[in-house]
């Protein structure tokens, strides 16, 4: 995968899964990290980051292509947030706290 890819629909979504991936990670490495920072926050950060050198690997030269990279950061970010929020409420359901 590179960059560029990152930029596609499919890149967006394989990127949003590793991201959900990487956080949970990162909270389990670092239990004390997981109580200060919201995974949501953790999402925000680690997608920019990433999509910052999308932008800088394809050689953002336009505001359309900026607004392109903004657009395909954003999608993968709330697809991030949105596989955690998803799969936590899973785990809840299957053990009867909802």
């Amino acid at each position: 995968m590179t960059f560029s890819q990152l930029l596609d629909p499919a890149g967006l979504v394989i990127a949003a899964g590793l991201v959900t991936g990487l956080i949970e990670v990162i909270k389990s490495a670092f239990p004390g990290l997981a109580d200060r920072m919201s995974g949501a926050f953790m999402a925000f950060i680690i997608t920019g980051i990433v999509y910052v050198l999308a932008g800088i690997s394809v050689g953002v030269s336009t505001l359309d292509a900026g607004l392109g990279v903004f657009m395909a950061w954003l999608a993968c970010a709330l697809a991030s947030m949105g596989i955690k929020g998803g799969s936590g409420h899973v785990v809840e359901v299957i053990a009867g706290n909802k």
